[in-house]
């Protein structure tokens, strides 16, 4: 190798180096994106968003995601607001009865074209009586106390599900009184 070559090839090596090695002006610290920001900008990150004004206590929300059965894995997270106190609980392997509306999904890379492989389904309703599926988590929502619910855990920096292929999964809201507003927010990514 001639000495220009292996000096380029050096000079490439110290670049790379440094930039596995950034570091802030300001305070010195490693700069690092986490995982869940590297999947946003691989595309493959998604989120999908359901609103119902008006949840009563005999008539619970319903939200379906189905995993699809493929060797992707959805690595899964939601967000549950209410502005009356209620109870969220999240079921797999539901008994379906009707398969609901499906729910617009965004890629969080608005460059990207990559299109998630799980769906999303609102008022999604299942056989009765108690065909909810296996409760997998479950807690209280809204009011004063307690503005919203995060599934898979509410105390960790992140949680999630690594849904099972080929398996629906349920996210019922049930109000303790009529006429509440229920806002969900689910997101995951896409990995094989």
């Amino acid at each position: 190798m001639t000495e220009p070559v292996l000096h380029e090839n050096l000079m490439c090596v110290i670049e790379y180096l440094k930039y596995l090695n950034k570091v802030d002006t300001i305070d010195n610290a490693r700069i690092a994106i986490d995982l869940v920001h590297h999947e946003i900008h691989e595309g493959n990150y998604y989120s999908a968003t359901v609103i119902d004004t008006d949840v009563d206590t005999a008539a619970p929300k319903y939200v379906r995601i189905t995993a699809p059965n493929t060797a992707a894995r959805i690595h899964f997270t939601g967000m549950v607001y209410a502005t009356a106190a209620g109870l969220v609980e999240f079921y797999e392997n539901p008994t379906l009865n009707a398969a609901g509306t499906a729910v617009t999904i965004f890629n969080n890379d608005r460059n990207s074209i990559k299109t998630a492989t799980a769906t999303v389904f609102y008022d999604t309703t299942t056989q009765a009586p108690n065909n909810d599926g296996t409760r997998i988590d479950a807690g209280r929502v809204g009011g004063a106390a307690r503005p919203n619910f995060r599934i898979g855990g509410e105390t960790a920096r992140r949680n999630e599900w690594i849904l099972k292929q080929a398996e629906d999964y349920i996210l019922k809201f049930t109000p303790d009184a009529d006429n509440t507003e229920f806002i969900t927010v689910l997101s995951w990514y896409e990995v094989i």
